[in-house]
């Protein structure tokens, strides 16, 4: 805009120049300003979670595909599925297209299915019997373990051919069940039951609890692979509801006085699943929202980051960090953010807020109303 008014002011070389000049000049001066309302996504109601939808009356009758990748930049594509049983079963060879999904060859009359997959980081067979709950891990050559197969099935049968089968060299791995699956025994989850309720008592006697969003079968579910990792659970303070979530009660803040309480905790799309990550602070009778993922710096140095609540006052004011962390050969690294601006998305309001401190840690006041 100062390019064009410049122009038409002064039309001349020299008036172009001027134009470019003042162009320059202009954006300097503005990456000075604080522009985190238009760089930030708003605030506000999406920092709650949506309207929460029922689940499934019945299980999936056929396998359903749960996430799949490629080994590479355009290298074989292998998938994890949910078969019709709920096992899961990860490294099933793709069929390809945009489906992305795993075909296994049911012998009939028998419980035994195949299908292609990768074993020990080679292409090769995958078995799984339906009846006895046990993963087969072939380490056959994939086209001609299939051309054997096929012609035992056509000579004598799918019975005999299941039983060829059996007697090819394989590891079998027997899989546990957890609420309406199968998981291979050293899933993470087998170690750490779900929990009904999660409870915290506060320093002044309340109590902090919250119940699993959960059904009992988590086939009746959309996201059934996740919720064996990441639970979420429904909110609430001395038994009244939030109307927020969390996935744990591991990270709760509590002000001296006990008038502030900050929790970490997540919002969840309509399939309950975790899409953000917030800091639920309760204060003066209500809960608001701060999203846990910020902007530092200003103008064009300005960078993602992570936001963590070290302290809350009886005031309703936060003490926060920003953060960076990344990972190399080394490991994971976390580094705090020193004399930086944090531009923060808060529920109370559309844009985002700016607020910084010296040293690490700044300072946030929630509203009064």
């Amino acid at each position: 805009m100062v390019l064009v008014a410049v122009c038409i002011a002064w039309w001349s070389p020299l008036g172009v120049i001027a134009a470019l000049a003042a162009s320059v000049a202009t954006h300097s001066l503005l990456t000075r300003f604080d522009m985190a309302g238009d760089v930030l996504p708003v605030g506000g109601a999406t920092l709650r979670s949506a309207p929460l939808s029922p689940f499934a009356r019945q299980p999936p009758a056929g396998d359903v595909t749960l996430g799949w990748a490629e080994l590479g930049m355009g290298g074989p594509a292998y998938c994890t599925q949910m078969l019709r049983d709920g096992a899961i079963v990860d490294d099933i060879a793709c069929d390809g297209g945009t489906a992305q999904t795993g075909t296994w060859t049911d012998l009939a009359g028998t419980s035994l299915r195949l299908a292609s997959g990768y074993v020990d980081r080679s292409d090769g067979v995958l078995g799984y019997d339906e009846q006895r709950k046990v993963l087969l891990h072939f380490n056959a050559v994939p086209h001609v373990f299939w051309q054997m197969l096929g012609e035992r099935r056509q000579a004598d049968g799918d019975a005999a051919a299941a039983a060829w089968v059996s007697r090819q060299p394989h590891v079998a791995t027997a899989l546990r069940a957890y609420h309406g699956l199968w998981l291979a025994p050293d899933d993470p989850a087998l170690a750490s039951p779900m929990q009904a309720q999660l409870r915290h008592r506060l320093p002044d006697g309340r109590e902090l609890n919250a119940r699993l969003l959960l059904p009992d079968d988590l086939r009746l579910t959309a996201h059934p692979g996740l919720f064996t990792r990441t639970q979420p659970y429904a909110l609430a303070l001395d038994g009244t509801d939030s109307g927020r979530h969390v996935c744990d009660l591991d990270t709760v803040i509590a002000s001296p006085g006990g008038h502030c309480i900050v929790v970490a905790g997540v919002c969840l799309d309509a399939t309950h699943r975790p899409v953000e990550g917030v800091w639920l602070v309760y204060w003066r009778g209500h809960w608001q929202a701060v999203c846990r993922h910020v902007f530092a710096g200003e103008g064009g140095q300005r960078r993602s980051a992570s936001l963590d609540v070290l302290a809350a006052s009886d005031d309703g004011r936060l003490e926060l960090q920003g953060y960076r962390e990344w990972a190399d050969a080394e490991g994971w690294h976390r580094e705090p953010l020193v004399d930086v601006a944090l531009d923060l998305r808060v529920e109370w309001r559309q844009t985002a807020v700016s607020v910084g401190g010296r040293g690490q840690r700044a300072r946030l006041a929630l509203p009064r109303g």
